[in-house]
């Protein structure tokens, strides 16, 4: 059996349990008189019970297992989290076990729990933008532990921040896109040195001067490590290996392969995934100066090219988490936050059209000659179409 037919046994076991779990509830939220939660777990227990039923019962018409699709993709990343965060808050009240231990135990799951999702789900869907939705999605919801499991049931500081920064969802969604990407048989992340021939140690020496060089100037002093805390740590942990695994990693994987019968499509790409890392930024209008967040996102897209060509020229997706990481833990450490305060100058906007013409020449500069031919390597390597699980138990 390969690895795919185990997390296909492991799917219809998931969701068989969690629509007994969710239907047990709903029967107790009714007679406790609770309708409107009872209404919503009978819609959860509904959509689970059509994902079994999909999935055990092959002869079915291709409309039917399309649009089944795309009604789990959308809908069921919510209830399992829904089932985790009812799970987790039973067994602390009903059972009166220790929170921390079994907060801890529960995060070691839900590390996991959506690697099954990924493998069966997106493996059905075939067309780039339905891959690119899914992705988009997903990052979105993973980050949504605590939805409705009360945050005072978590008695230990480190586990809440762990929860409620990001960085448990973090994890759960760098390992539920590997998992994806291998069931569209396009990459592992490069998480493993693996180094060619034709790769020049001078130009990688180059590309992480330059990170640390501007790491150095973006903070603008030595940072006061007095001033670390556990929330600045996991929140530039989040950054670093989130943003990475969704823009890098994703994103790059599913271009490449969206437009490999065209002749220029890694500058395409890159430059594509850069400005999408750019706009994302955007979001944080809602939080910060709309003119600091403008300037943001200019700055997301000249690092977004950076970090693109690091992640192509080198085939390691690890080298960016670290780059990146480590320059918003600096950033995070001097100014005391994970956003940006005040409002703009024009020294401000000197400093990021400095930045943008050094970074968009250094990934015009890695567009030609030798640089080139390994980058377009990796790409190959990166969506050839031989890729598959080859994990394999013998009997």
């Amino acid at each position: 059996m390969s690895g795919s037919d185990y997390l296909k046994i492991w799917y219809r076991v998931q969701i068989g349990a969690t629509l007994l779990i969710l239907a047990m509830m709903m029967i107790r939220n009714y007679e406790f008189g609770r309708h409107r939660i009872a209404a919503l777990l009978l819609v959860a227990v509904i959509i689970l019970a059509i994902a079994l039923v999909v999935e055990l019962w092959e002869q079915l018409p291709a409309v039917v297992k399309r649009i089944n699709a795309w009604l789990q993709a959308l809908t069921q990343p919510l209830i399992l989290i829904l089932a985790w965060d009812v799970i987790t808050r039973e067994i602390i009240v009903l059972l009166h076990l220790p929170s921390r231990g079994v907060v801890t135990l529960m995060i070691a799951y839900y590390f996991i729990m959506f690697a099954p999702f990924a493998s069966v789900l997106g493996s059905q869907l075939t067309f780039s933008i339905e891959r690119f939705i899914f992705a988009f999605w997903t990052v979105m919801v993973v980050f949504l532990p605590l939805m409705a499991l009360p945050t005072n049931l978590i008695d230990n500081h480190f586990l809440l921040l762990a929860l409620s920064t990001g960085a448990v969802g973090t994890v759960a969604y760098f390992i539920l896109m590997t998992t994806a990407m291998r069931a569209w048989k396009l990459s592992w992340p490069g998480l493993r040195p693996h180094w060619s021939g034709d790769f020049n140690w001078w130009i990688l020496l180059g590309l992480v001067v330059v990170d640390l060089v501007f790491t150095g100037v973006n903070v603008g002093q030595w940072p006061n490590l007095h001033l670390t805390s556990w929330h600045l740590t996991m929140s530039a942990f989040e950054a670093g290996v989130m943003e990475e695994t969704l823009f890098r990693f994703a994103v790059l994987g599913i271009l490449f392969y969206a437009w490999r019968n065209v002749k220029q499509r890694l500058p395409l790409a890159i430059f594509t995934s850069a400005l999408l890392f750019g706009l994302a930024h955007l979001s944080n209008a809602a939080l910060q100066h709309w003119d600091m967040t403008i300037l943001q996102a200019v700055s997301a897209f000249a690092l977004g090219l950076f970090f693109a060509v690091v992640y192509v020229y080198t085939g390691q997706l690890w080298l960016t988490m670290v780059m990146h990481g480590l320059l918003d833990w600096t950033s995070f450490i001097v100014t005391g936050s994970d956003l940006m305060k005040g409002t703009t100058n024009w020294a401000d906007w000197v400093s990021v059209i400095v930045e943008l013409a050094v970074f968009g020449g250094i990934a015009t500069w890695m567009m030609f000659g030798q640089r080139r031919k390994v980058m377009e390597r990796h790409v190959a390597r990166l969506t050839g179409e031989d890729q598959h699980f080859g994990f394999m138990v013998q009997y």
